[in-house]
C-alpha cells in the first residue's frame, strides 16, 4: 500500500489544547516553560515552607519583571551582572 504525505494546517486555540491536558501534562508544561525561562516558578504548591523573606523576594522579582520597561539600561546591566555571578 502506498503512503501519501500532505501538508495540512490545523487551527487550534490554545485554550482548547489546555482544557484537554491531564493534570500530569499541565505540570509537565509548566516545568518546560520554567526550564525555557519563559516563566518563573513561584512554587504554586501551598506550603508552610515558604517564609516571609522568600515571599518578599518573590514579590520583588515579580515587580522587576513587570516593570522592566521602566528600568534604565544601567540598572538592567547591574541586575544582569548580579544574576551572572550566580
Amino acid at each position: 500500500m502506498a503512503t501519501f504525505w500532505t501538508k495540512t494546517e490545523i487551527d487550534l486555540d490554545v485554550n482548547e489544547i489546555y482544557e484537554n491536558l491531564s493534570d500530569r501534562e499541565i505540570l509537565q508544561l509548566v516545568d518546560l516553560l520554567v526550564e525555557e525561562n519563559l516563566v518563573i516558578s513561584t512554587n504554586t504548591i501551598k506550603s508552610e515552607s515558604i517564609n516571609f523573606l522568600d515571599d518578599e523576594w518573590r514579590k520583588t522579582l515579580m515587580g522587576l519583571i513587570n516593570n522592566r520597561h521602566r528600568l534604565s539600561n544601567e540598572d538592567e546591566e547591574i541586575i544582569k551582572s548580579i544574576a551572572n555571578k550566580l
